[in-house]
């Protein structure tokens, strides 16, 4: 039976995310134990992950610790690495470098970096959620489907999701690619020049699965598109909830998009009345367009 050991006492990102994803890649592992440190006997174990412990990185003895000279990653991305998906898993989650670098560097080497204050970051980085997962995960030596099921599962669970995520990714970038289309859009119909309307990128698909990384793959192509344009836009897309259903969302300024105007009209399922978003019926990109006319203030 494989199993995984990490080190104990303060649990970081590096070692339960690493975790996370042993877990969902390998079925065969059924068991972390969390100890300060690993014997010599458990080292050479080709069935023994060694994570963020044991002063080796060697793969083929499945031990991936950073903490030596020389070497810049984190376990996290040493195994990602390993596994070939650095690269594809950085573009993605754009969180994954500053966790790297917080990791072997220290917060203050981020921070200092973006010229992020303490406030700032705690502010808008610290999660509640994030938070108890790890306080649950630092206070169990052993997680294993007897011990600790629940936590088991749902670090399982995350790492799948994890690699999910990749999967969708590359596949929703080949689908926007095919089905986008972008329109200069006033009050008063399509326009040609960027300064008389507000861009609108519709994405009409077919097969509408919706991610956070949409809005990711939206602003990538927006400054594809526009990338000296910082005003008001517009994304559109199709939409699964409810079925059948285009969602409007309102990007920038406030003062030239208010979607709760589209509040009464006979199509609109839905329109926020601070006008950031709206839900529309199904239509022809012609129909929506004529449709967001009314909100352009």
């Amino acid at each position: 039976m494989a199993k995984i050991i990490t080190h104990s006492g303060s649990a970081h990102l590096d070692d339960f995310l690493s975790a996370c994803l042993i877990l969902s890649k390998y079925d065969e592992v059924n068991e972390i134990y969390r100890k300060a440190e690993v014997s010599e006997e458990e080292l050479k174990d080709k069935t023994i992950w060694k994570v963020d412990v044991g002063m080796i990185h060697d793969p083929t003895i499945k031990a991936f610790d950073h903490h030596q000279e020389g070497i810049e990653d984190c376990a996290f991305s040493l195994l990602l690495k390993y596994w070939d998906l650095w690269e594809q898993a950085k573009e993605i989650y754009s969180w994954i470098p500053a966790m790297v670098k917080i990791d072997t560097s220290g917060l203050d080497s981020v921070l200092n970096y973006h010229r992020i204050s303490y406030d700032t970051y705690f502010r808008l980085m610290n999660s509640f959620v994030e938070e108890s997962i790890m306080n649950w995960f630092q206070k169990c030596e052993i997680i294993s489907k007897k011990k600790n099921k629940l936590l088991f599962y749902t670090m399982k669970g995350i790492g799948k999701q994890f690699f999910a995520g990749i999967n969708n990714y590359q596949q929703l970038l080949e689908d926007f690619e095919s089905n986008l289309d972008v329109k200069v859009v006033s009050s008063q119909g399509i326009e040609e020049d960027i300064q008389k309307g507000i861009p609108i990128f519709f994405y009409l698909t077919k097969k509408p699965n919706y991610t956070s990384n949409l809005d990711r793959v939206f602003y990538l192509y927006k400054n594809k598109y526009f990338p000296n344009y910082h005003g008001t836009w517009i994304t559109a897309f199709t939409y699964d909830r409810p079925e059948k259903t285009i969602c409007l969302r309102r990007h920038g300024n406030p003062s030239k998009v208010d979607l709760s105007k589209l509040e009464s009209l006979e199509n609109t399922e839905f329109a926020h009345p601070k006008g950031y978003v709206a839900v529309v019926k199904k239509m022809s990109e012609v129909e929506l367009t004529n449709y967001i006319q009314h909100s352009i203030l």
